[in-house]
Parts: structure tokens; sequence; C-alpha cells
């Protein structure tokens, strides 16, 4: 198929750019040249002689041509182009004011509405961490119990973590020592710690042959580098530096969906029995866990997307505002 610049098939736009400008244009170029035409007649108009003329004609046709053809008639076609282009232009300044208090109206409701919405989403977004906080304590007095039973003293802490979008996030932790139940970090690495490895493998129990932090810093850094994958710089910012730890994983249904985590830094509180005590009561409560977790999970891909809509309806105001 030929391309052509003019034509039914034509690209070309001029003609329509040309038309289009034309047509804003019209009523300000009539009352412009009416103007030009009333001045330029109206220099001939004081030495024209009419009557003069028109007994020197005899004939129908020049006189036909002499009533339009004279300055006169000049004047009075100029003051009609310019009552025709000033009552146009007035007109066409009225509807324009007229779409400006429109659009003004449109605007406000616009704004109205965003304000609205706005509104909506913050208190949405108030119950949304009501119930998170809720959730939070629920699982953190469920801990509370659970650290009596083990008998839990101020050198433990035991941790609830949900797993979502490739990432562990802390949902609940309970300590005795206020220093090791602060909460510095939300969000973990699947790749990295005993979280990783019960979540892998289920469970991970290592109460033997981790050092010391105290007694040994640096077999300490050497150990958690090499077997759960921390760095110099990471093992010196932990607020607890635990060298015994018993990770559970926490499954629904043969899905993996987090972990749970008892840690000390003593050296003998994790025995033979403490570690069976502490299975045996993850096993009978899992159920209990499992609810924990997805609760977590579900207001967490909440406040995500409450978050997304919001941004899609500021995008849809935005766009509707551009479009007018």
């Amino acid at each position: 198929m030929k391309k052509l610049r003019f034509g039914f098939t034509g690209e070309s736009k001029v003609l329509n750019e040309f038309s289009n400008k034309l047509g804003q244009w019209w009523y300000i170029f009539f009352a412009a040249a009416g103007s030009a035409l009333i001045s330029v007649c109206a220099s001939f108009a004081a030495g024209f002689n009419f009557i003069e003329k028109y007994n020197d004609i005899n004939d129908l046709f020049p006189i036909l041509c002499l009533l339009i053809w004279n300055p006169w008639s000049g004047i009075l076609l100029g003051v009609i182009a310019i009552l025709y282009g000033g009552k146009g232009t007035f007109n066409d300044l009225d509807n324009l004011n007229s779409q400006n208090e429109t659009l003004r109206a449109e605007n406000e409701e616009v704004s109205d509405l965003k304000n609205q919405i706005n509104s909506i989403s913050e208190d949405s977004e108030a119950l949304q961490n009501e119930l998170t906080e809720l959730q939070e304590k629920l699982v953190e007095t469920w801990l509370k119990g659970s650290s009596r039973q083990w008998n839990l003293s101020s050198q433990e802490r035991v941790t609830i973590y949900y797993y979502v979008d490739e990432h562990f996030y802390l949902l609940a932790r309970h300590s005795q020592n206020p220093v090791f139940a602060e909460q510095h970090r939300m969000k973990f690495s699947r790749n990295q710690g005993v979280i990783s490895k019960a979540w892998q493998h289920k469970i991970c129990v290592d109460i033997e042959d981790c050092p010391l932090y105290k007694d040994d810093p640096e077999g300490y850094k050497s150990y958690m580098q090499k077997h759960y994958q921390y760095d110099s710089e990471k093992i010196d910012n932990l607020a607890m530096k635990s060298s015994k730890f018993v990770a559970i994983s926490i499954i629904d249904a043969d899905k993996h969906i987090g972990v749970i985590v008892v840690e000390s830094v003593r050296a003998d509180f994790f025995k033979s029995q403490k570690v069976s005590q502490i299975r045996k009561h993850c096993t009978d409560y899992q159920s209990y866990m499992v609810d924990f977790v997805k609760g977590a999970i579900k207001y967490d891909k909440s406040a995500k997307i409450a978050k997304n809509q919001n941004q899609l309806v500021d995008q849809d105001i935005m766009d509707t505002l551009k479009g007018r």
C-alpha cells in the first residue's frame, strides 16, 4: 500500500490543522476585517459624490454596480462584519468562561473525592494497624505462656517468624530480658541463619558445637559465618549473640509458612530432655502457631493490597485530570 500525502487515504494533517486554526480565529478575523474595511472606505467616502455618479448613469446594470460598489456600501459591510465578529467573539468568550467554571467545579469534585478516599484509606490503615497489634499481642501472650512452661530465663528468648515473598518477617518475640526482647530488624533473608535451616529441613537443633561468644568471640564469628552465612559486621550488630538454638518449622498442609526459634546464651540450658519438651509442645500446639502465622500473612498481604489500591486510585485521578 502506497503512502499518500493527500487524498482519502492520505496522512497529511496540514489542512485539518489549517481549518481548525481558521475556525478558532473566525470571529476575530471578521471583526478585524470589518474595522480595516471601514477605515479604507472612509478615506474614499469624503470625496465620493453618489448623486452625481448616479445621474451620469442611464443603464440598470451600472446602477446596480454603483449601489453595491461604493465607499458607503463598504462602510456598511464593515459595520456588519464588526457586529458579526464582535457578537461571535463575545459568545465565544462566554462559552470559554462557562467551560472554565465547569472544569473548576469538576476539579473541586475530584479534589473532594480524593480527600474522601484519603480519609477512608487512613481509617482503613489505622484499623489494619490495630488488627496487626492485636495479632502480635495475642502471639506474645502465647509465647509468654510457652516460656513459663519451658522455664526460660533472662538468658533465653523465643521468636516466631512468618514467611512471605521470599523473606522471613518477625511476628512476635518474648524474653524476660528487655534487651533481648527488642525488635531491631523485621525482615530476614531466607538463606541465612537458623530460621533458614529449620524452614528447609523442618527442624534445626544446634546445642553443642557453637562456642559461647563471651568465651571465644573469634571462634563464635567463625562458626556463625561457616554454618549460618553471617558476616562479621552482622554478628557484631546482634543484640543477642546466641550459641544454642532449637528452631522448628511451622507447617500448614505440607507448606512451610513460618519458624519458631528458641535460643539461649547459656552453655548448659538445652539438654536432650528440654529439646524433647519444646518439640512436643510445638507439635501439640502446631495448629495455634499455624493460625498465628496465617493471620500475620493475611494482614501483611492486606496492607500491601491496600497500599497498591491507594496508588491506583491516585493514578486514576491524575489520569482523569489529564484527560480533562
